[in-house]
């Protein structure tokens, strides 16, 4: 993987606005429904309290939490999740977790993308996503 440096300019600017976007409230709402139904809080060392945006993108980074609550969801929409270090096996639990979330119903336009999480491009994007299959996990 590539090494980024700090963002200057142009990037500068959009993460300064997509810091500016990421709801704490919206991220309590959704930590507190993924929680419930997985049984365990997505950050072991933090229950309770708000992560942010760094702390979250570490938590879900690995996609284990993110497998188990699709299958929570859906039982064995996604497969197991594996707990593997690599950086493959990480992407591809993040890559199940998103192809389980289509077939729960959940629309394409309404995911985020694996970079987005893996690489910390866009967490608002994730929580989002975790809003909206909470809203539709709530309708069924």
């Amino acid at each position: 993987m590539a090494t980024r440096t700090d963002a200057h300019g142009l990037t500068a600017e959009v993460r300064a606005k997509m810091a500016a976007k990421y709801d704490p409230e919206l991220e309590k709402q959704v930590r507190e429904w993924a929680e419930k139904l997985v049984g365990r809080p997505i950050a072991p060392d933090s229950p309770g309290q708000p992560l942010g945006p760094e702390k979250l993108q570490a938590a879900l980074k690995d996609g284990v939490f993110l497998v188990d609550l699709i299958n929570a969801i859906a039982p064995g929409s996604a497969p197991k999740a594996s707990p593997s270090k690599i950086a493959f096996k990480q992407m591809e639990n993040i890559g199940n977790f998103l192809t389980g979330c289509e077939k729960v119903g959940l629309r394409a336009q309404d995911t985020f993308q694996t970079a987005d999480l893996y690489d910390n491009t866009n967490i608002l994007a994730v929580v989002n996503t975790l809003f909206s299959l909470s809203r539709l996990q709530q309708k069924k």
